[in-house]
């Protein structure tokens, strides 16, 4: 997979996240914390954002 395509996935699963954490209800921040940490801190979504960065300052 692509380092663009697997941040995107990745941007789109912390929206998706978020958007859970603002619907009405009761919500649970720690256990919003730790699934945006899960899809955000994933190994491969820091060397997709690492290979970008280093592809942008070439």
């Amino acid at each position: 997979m692509s380092p663009e395509k697997r941040i995107l996935l990745a941007i789109k699963s912390a929206q998706n996240i978020l958007a859970q954490h603002v619907e009405p209800g009761g919500r649970d921040h720690k256990a919003t914390i730790d699934a945006l940490l899960t899809v955000l801190d994933d190994e491969e979504v820091v060397a997709a954002v690492q290979e970008l960065e280093r592809t942008q300052t070439e």
